[in-house]
């Protein structure tokens, strides 16, 4: 059974998962549609026998209760499909979902029909038979698309389940083929360096850089992937002004030549865990390495909400980089990014329920991590006071 199960969801994503061509889209696009329609459809169908008992004078209450229950679950059919064209499952699981509701109304539309037959009833339908009938046929559409619901999570969850332990092996290869790669070039770069002259060692300090860049993707890229593993785990309560003098501290050494400026309550505290200082780090560094020459770090308290930001005056992060990261676009090998040093923050914030955005004037670049706010411990209540510093 798991084995055909399988196949059919093999199936399903090879006739209605969107492609890169126009006809695979519109394919997908119209594939969905009809999916969400065919639920709809089914609940306007259903309405009619359900409200019989409205049409016809004299019936009992017990009767027009059971018609408006069955009014009821027709109009949630109807806002189910629409709901459905809307959500974030995929054309696949929307599909699947349409198949349950089908299955739901012929299965026990033909089990309702033998019935009839079997009584002789079929050319005699009356009041109280079409609204059994209704009642029965909307509840089991209503009953086999909240399985359909189901089911496409359980196959998403496999789905996801299947890519993460790949996505975990890749990263493990890649880590370990990376780190290892960039300690010999880092090793041999550093020699040259010191061993030549002139436009040589200049080659040499080059690619003793690159090599130091490439030996940091392994780092973040560790970090990222340790981010997901991340998301089912409780936040703790953090202090917002260690948390970013810390990562501060960490970047200063390289922000030669540039203002870094902190206003940060001490007694502001977050739900989040130890990787947001990473998250930090990352955003201090971005601005370093192309803000301009004035950073500054603030936070504050926003309705429960904390933001902290980091504003530099710099030529700002590019439209198409912050459309990516924003999800608005696609990575594609013309849009990719710059690096992984924003993916990072991003994941982290993600993986601790909290969330980066950008924003620019033309004139400075503002980067917001925000995240739940969390009440002081008793023994730091006292303590309330900005303190602004600077590097």
């Amino acid at each position: 059974m798991s084995g055909l199960l399988s196949r059919v969801d093999r199936a399903l994503v090879r006739m209605f998962e969107a492609g890169p061509t126009d006809g695979s889209r519109r394919r997908e696009r119209l594939a969905r549609f009809g999916a969400c329609i065919a639920i709809s459809v089914t609940g306007v169908g259903l309405v009619i026998p359900n409200v019989a008992p409205y049409l016809v004078p004299g019936q009992p209450a017990v009767g027009l209760g059971l018609a408006a229950l069955g009014a009821a679950v027709c109009l949630g059919l109807v806002a189910a499909g629409a709901l459905l064209y809307r959500s974030g499952f995929s054309t696949p699981n929307a599909v699947r979902i349409a198949v349950w509701n089908f299955l739901g109304l012929v299965v026990l539309g033909a089990v309702l029909l033998a019935h009839g037959a079997y009584r002789g009833a079929l050319g005699t339908v009356t009041t109280a038979d079409a609204l059994a009938a209704g009642n029965v046929l909307a509840i089991s559409a209503a009953a086999h698309v909240i399985i359909g619901v189901h089911d496409a999570r359980r196959v998403r969850a496999e789905q996801l389940a299947h890519e993460r332990e790949k996505l975990a092996v890749l990263s493990r290869v890649l880590r370990h083929n990376l780190r290892n790669d960039a300690t010999v070039l880092i090793g041999q770069s550093e020699r040259l360096a010191s061993e030549l002259d002139g436009s040589l060692a200049d080659t040499a300090e080059t690619l003793h850089g690159r090599s130091r860049a490439v030996g940091d993707l392994a780092t973040k890229t560790k970090v990222m992937v340790e981010a997901l593993d991340r998301r089912s785990t409780p936040n703790a309560r953090l202090n917002v002004h260690d948390v970013v003098t810390d990562a501060v501290d960490g970047v200063r050494e390289d922000a030669d030549g540039v203002d870094v400026s902190l206003d940060v309550p001490r007694n502001l505290w977050i739900w989040a865990d130890d990787s947001v200082e990473t998250a930090l780090a990352e955003l201090v560094e971005n601005a370093v390495e192309h803000g301009g020459s004035d950073i500054r770090i603030e936070a504050s308290d926003d309705d429960g909400r904390v933001d902290v930001r980091v504003v530099d005056d710099g030529p700002g992060i590019p439209a198409d980089e912050r459309a990516i990261l924003s999800g608005d676009a696609e990575i594609t090998q013309l849009k990719h990014g710059s690096g992984l040093g924003l993916w990072v923050a991003r994941s982290v914030a993600e993986a601790a329920d909290g969330r980066l955005t950008f924003d620019t004037d033309g004139e400075r670049t503002v980067v917001r991590l925000a995240h739940d706010r969390a009440e002081p411990p008793v023994e730091a209540s006292g303590d309330t006071t900005f303190t602004p510093t600077a590097a």
